[in-house]
């Protein structure tokens, strides 16, 4: 089980270092959703706050972290759904080629 989740976590790994789309901002936000998902035990789908992703990423705008979390949305990275409650947190879904394509 945990050689599959390495291998998932490795391929989403390379296809962002192949994919000339994302920039340094792209990039700090995946470290931070990838750290997320082990924390959470490489559940398929976890739940993150923008706080907590902010500071791990290093993002201090909100504008440029939700812009940033539209791109990686729309090039197939992550499925985020956001909760919109003050007290639960968003879920996110690190998606992986087949995911994104469907």
């Amino acid at each position: 089980m945990a050689r599959d989740k390495y291998v998932q976590l490795t391929r989403f790994i390379n296809r962002m270092v192949l994919d000339n789309r994302l920039r340094p901002v792209h990039m700090a936000l995946s470290l931070a959703l990838c750290h997320g998902w082990s924390l959470n035990q490489f559940q398929h789908s976890y739940r993150v706050t923008r706080n907590t992703l902010m500071k791990a990423s290093r993002i201090r705008s909100r504008a440029t972290y939700h812009k940033a979390l539209k791109d990686l949305q729309a090039f197939g990275y992550v499925k985020y759904v956001p909760s919109y409650h003050p007290q639960r947190a968003s879920e996110v879904i690190l998606l992986d080629e087949a995911e994104s394509e469907s």
